[in-house]
């Protein structure tokens, strides 16, 4: 008995910190995944705000020859 409560308490360290590394792993994932979507909805915005812009233009037309 003594020497499974032994084994036990000599893994508990090496568990904790394997379970600590995959939260932060997963972690890192999250956070990774959330700055990719965020990062492509702003080329989203910044594609339509160019759009915009050259409608503008397209519809003031160009200035008349002097």
């Amino acid at each position: 008995m003594a020497l499974a409560n032994t084994a036990v308490v000599g893994l508990g360290p090496s568990l904790s910190m394997s379970m600590t590394y995959a939260a932060m792993a997963d972690s890192i994932g999250i956070i990774m995944h959330n700055a990719a979507v965020a990062e492509q909805h702003m080329q989203t915005i910044s594609t339509a705000a160019t759009v915009q812009v050259c409608a503008l233009i397209i519809a003031k037309g160009a200035a008349p020859a002097s």
